[in-house]
């Protein structure tokens, strides 16, 4: 009875001493895999983080009905940057009012159309800039009377944009000296303006030579310049972002090359032909 038992004892014995290198072999096998795995993932390139708010007025931000990012010059000028740097962009619609903290709490690495005047916390980000200057502008229904002075606002209800921040006008209307009403977009304000609904709309230069251009309105519209100094636009990076060095080398970078007013360029307002400026006197 040994001896019947002794062969496929002795084959067993050979099968466990072929197959432990094997085994041996192939668990080195895949935790070599693994491991150029788990390598090739830690050395993935980042991704430059972008918030752009749908609130941002065109042709700052242009979006799609649907809500996607399609254009514009904040969304040229971060291509740009992630080109450079050879990093994708990934955009994050974050409302206008949040923006700010998303980049002190390294959520998101750069916004642009920012000024350190619209934010509560301008020493806990850096800036970059000023990239240009964006003048303000009252419009106003042409059969009106001119707006040249703070105190021509009062009383009146002013069209303004959803989490934008007015320095000239902010305590006039916590005094309820003239009414805040917010909108998503200038379109919308310069709409309900046309229609009566509103005094006033507060805008941009560039934002409503763009509108302008694109759309006609029921009457007839006149913009007067805000009184105060254009404000700088800067764009912001989080003090936290680890490719804030990067970022502001290519910043400089597109300063230096005059890439930035060249981009502008492509947007500069036509508003001549449809509406009517008033003279300051």
């Amino acid at each position: 009875m040994n001896g019947f038992f002794l062969l496929p004892d002795l084959r067993l014995k050979a099968e466990i001493s072929i197959g432990l290198p094997m085994l041996l072999t192939l668990a080195c096998l895949c935790f070599s895999i693994a491991a150029r795995a788990q390598t090739s993932t830690t050395a993935a390139s980042p991704v430059l983080r972008a918030v752009v708010s749908e609130t941002n007025p065109v042709p700052y931000a242009m979006f799609s009905a649907e809500g996607k990012l399609m254009g514009g010059i904040s969304k040229s000028l971060i291509d740009k940057i992630g080109q450079l740097n050879q990093l994708p962009v990934l955009y994050l619609d974050v409302p206008r009012a949040r923006v700010e903290g998303w980049l002190i709490s390294n959520q998101a690495d750069i916004g642009c159309f920012l000024s350190p005047d619209w934010v509560s916390r301008p020493k806990d980000l850096a800036w970059v800039g000023p990239l240009f200057y964006s003048s303000q502008l009252v419009v106003r229904r042409s059969n009106s009377k001119p707006i040249l002075r703070l105190s021509d606002m009062y009383h009146k209800r002013i069209g303004t944009i959803r989490g934008f921040v007015y320095p000239e006008l902010e305590q006039a209307f916590a005094e309820r000296l003239m009414i805040r009403d917010d909108a998503h977009s200038l379109e919308s304000n310069l709409t309900r303006l046309a229609q009566g609904r509103l005094d006033a709309v507060m805008a941009v230069d560039l934002s409503l030579g763009y509108v302008m251009s694109k759309r006609q309105f029921e009457i007839a519209l006149s913009f007067d310049p805000l009184w105060t100094q254009p404000p700088a636009i800067f764009c912001a990076i989080s003090l936290d972002s680890p490719l804030r060095p990067a970022l502001l080398q290519s910043f400089e970078q597109l300063q230096q090359s005059g890439y930035i007013q060249q981009l502008l360029q492509q947007y500069q307002p036509t508003m001549a032909a449809t509406t009517e400026t008033s003279s300051v006197n």
